[in-house]
């Protein structure tokens, strides 16, 4: 059933199939239901590929298919389908019987005449349906009303009845009472329509990528219309709305029939619907900026010419390096071209560190042989602890532990040093004394600058670019440190990962660069010694 036509309801079409079955002698056995399924197509048949999936393994516990009508088998737009579906079941042992045609199916002359005819009748219906209701809809968002899909951030859906009046708002998963009445959009809450403009003004003014805005949505904790987390697609999606510039555009692409395609923008509707929710200058500018950066296309000897150059700069290469250069375009590009980043780095001479820690003889470390490598630590430091390990020049990072081992606890445990209480206040007391602090009296909790006023967040990524400057890298025991400001637990609650902090002081901003960095002074760190 594809309507909600009664004619053809389960009840009806199950009614008929029983009359047949009693007048034949058949007993029903079971029954392959598709509700509010299109014919057009097997893909989205679900219970029409199960009868065929059972016919065809032999395991089908009858001998007989009931149909209503040829109609109900399938409105294939290539007749050919539905013959072949019926000849692999025929041929499998099992007869198709359609019960409210004037004809018996027995194979005869009459009988594949009469059911090409209904076969193309059926096709034809739905042609002829599709052009309707296409023709129906283009009109009616001429006139201003929405014609399905999501409701974008900041917009509402708002019935209006036959007479031109306003009613409700529609909530998320309802729909209008009265088939006479109509669906348009309205403005929605005061805080959605403000971040929507937000997200307009970080494009134009502050000249973020797509990802950088995605980062700085999840880090605030928005959410989509839908309720899911923030993507670059969904921040393209608001950019590209012409719904915010007051504007309906409707028939963008054409899927009749089950057949995709784009239409050319002569072929559009649009229509004025609303007051826009985002200035006019604003949405120009940032289809200008979009218009633009959509121009630049890139040969694959051009992008490798300035991944090249990024390597040049930076000394190493990554995806989320590459997502924030501003003369290349995303990794999505590399990917399309390359067939994969790593595939990109390799042809300008770039391998991605392999996530394997190897020895100095160039081969993997053993279990065994990172458990040796800390019985070494505890041996020269008296004490096990991440930072033990983070600072030691010759062994793996904590990381590598971790993957190995599931984490440092059971690592410390397999070496013979069980975490207890006594070697906790141990590595706890050696660290601090390591990182020049108390070592008797516990940190004290520092939240507030001496006034007693709060920390803004430009005072805490300033104090990160001092220590940056001081140290030549940021890690957690670094920003503990400092005496006059908070420890990393702050920077957690304050910008949701360390790493965002330390993109924001001018670090980098992902795990991966962070630890080939670590590597990198490990190595010099060895060469030195």
């Amino acid at each position: 059933m594809s309507t909600e036509h009664q004619r053809y309801s389960p009840d009806n079409q199950k009614s008929v199939i029983d009359t047949f079955a009693a007048a034949r002698g058949f007993d029903v056995v079971r029954t392959y239901q598709d509700n509010g399924k299109s014919g057009l197509t097997l893909s989205k048949r679900p219970a029409l590929q199960q009868l065929l999936a059972d016919v065809l393994s032999g395991t089908a516990d009858f001998k007989a298919i009931l149909v209503l009508d040829v109609s109900r088998w399938g409105r294939f737009q290539d007749t050919d389908q539905a013959a072949h579906y019926e000849y692999i079941c025929r041929d499998a042992g099992v007869e198709v019987h359609y019960c409210s045609e004037p004809f018996e199916n027995d194979g005869g002359p009459l009988a594949a005449i009469l059911k090409t005819m209904k076969r193309v009748m059926a096709a034809e219906y739905s042609r002829e349906l599709s052009t309707r209701i296409s023709r129906a809809q283009r009109h009616q968002a001429g006139l201003g009303f929405a014609q399905g899909g999501e409701t974008p951030l900041g917009l509402r859906r708002q019935v209006i009845g036959e007479d031109g009046k306003r009613r409700n708002i529609l909530q998320p998963g309802q729909s209008k009472a009265f088939r006479t009445d109509k669906i348009i959009f309205a403005p929605g809450p005061a805080r959605e329509i403000a971040l929507v403009r937000r997200i307009f003004e970080l494009y134009v003014h502050e000249e973020m990528r797509l990802g950088q805005i995605e980062i700085w949505l999840n880090r605030k904790k928005y959410r989509q219309a839908s309720g899911r987390p923030w993507t670059s697609a969904a921040v393209r999606g608001v950019l590209t709305q012409p719904l915010y510039s007051g504007r309906y555009v409707f028939g963008r692409r054409y899927n009749n029939l089950g057949r995709k395609s784009m239409l050319s923008p002569d072929r559009w509707v649009d229509a004025e619907v609303m007051e826009p929710i985002v200035p006019a200058a604003l949405f120009e500018a940032a289809q200008a900026r979009r218009a633009a950066t959509m121009r630049t296309i890139l040969s694959k000897q051009e992008l490798l010419s300035r991944l090249a150059q990024l390597l040049e700069e930076e000394g190493h290469l990554s995806g989320p390096l590459v997502d924030r250069c501003p003369y290349l375009p995303n990794r999505m590009a590399l990917r399309n071209n390359f067939g994969s980043v790593r595939a990109a780095f390799r042809m300008v001479g770039y391998e991605i560190p392999s996530r394997c820690a190897k020895n100095p003889d160039g081969h993997v470390y053993s279990n065994e042989d990172l458990l040796d490598e800390l019985r070494r630590i505890h041996r020269e430091r008296g004490y096990l602890c991440a930072h033990a390990i983070v600072t030691d020049s010759r062994t793996p990072g904590k990381s590598t532990f971790v993957r190995r081992f599931g984490s440092l606890r059971r690592a410390f445990a397999l070496a013979g040093f069980p975490m207890t209480w006594g070697e906790r206040q141990i590595a706890g007391l050696a660290h601090k004394a390591w990182v020049g602090g108390d070592t008797h009296a516990p940190r004290r909790p520092i939240r507030r600058n001496p006034d007693g006023s709060p920390f803004t967040d430009e005072q805490l990524i300033e104090n990160l670019r001092t220590l940056l400057k001081s140290h030549g890298h940021l890690s957690g025991p670094i920003i503990d440190s400092e005496p006059s400001f908070p420890g990393r637990n702050f920077y957690y609650k304050r910008f949701g990962k360390l790493t965002h902090a330390y993109f924001l002081a001018g670090y980098f901003g992902t795990k991966s660069e962070i630890s080939i960095a670590a590597s990198a002074r490990k190595k010099q760190t060895a060469g030195i010694s």
